[in-house]
């Protein structure tokens, strides 16, 4: 399993990761608890999940437009507790690399089970995927990710 080492300095977004570290807790208890009270783990976080996406769109703008969006995507403390970078830009898609994951070092704490961490991974991406839900004209794909072994978690923004 990857270490992921990379230290911020600031106080906030050293905050903002711990608190990212702690959703990452969750979504990992949400898959486990649903388990454990015979319930399909997958569909029942994976609905729980992308309802909580849903609210998140609040904390976006009201646009068509990937540029604009990505302006309130690429905050400063986003960039530094992801180690976010912006690959391309153009008015149909922007791509962003995560070169850091706080929910993914949060996960190799509690079980080593490789398909575990990747059922989870990819369940919590559905966050992302309820937030595009309700945007009409712009998309979301997740092509690479930290947890599946990738350098980098790789994720398009595409004008629909």
């Amino acid at each position: 399993m990857k270490k992921q080492t990379t230290p911020i300095q600031d106080s906030t977004s050293q905050e903002l990761r711990k608190a990212n570290e702690m959703r990452g807790l969750w979504y990992y208890q949400l898959v486990q608890s649903a388990a454990a009270y015979g319930l399909d783990k997958e569909t029942f976080a994976r609905g729980a999940i992308r309802k909580l996406g849903n609210l998140y769109r609040n904390n976006y703008p009201d646009t068509d437009s990937v540029p604009e969006f990505m302006g309130s995507f690429l905050t400063d403390h986003n960039l530094k507790q992801f180690r976010m970078e912006l690959v391309d830009l153009t008015d149909e898609e922007a791509v962003v690399h995560f070169h850091y994951c706080p929910m993914f070092g949060a996960w190799c704490q509690l079980t080593e089970d490789q398909d575990e961490i990747y059922l989870i991974c990819d369940c919590a991406m559905d966050v992302d995927r309820g937030v595009f839900d309700l945007y009409e004209h712009i998309g979301f794909r997740l092509e690479k990710a930290i947890a599946c072994g990738d350098e980098v978690c790789e994720l398009h923004f595409i004008k629909k």
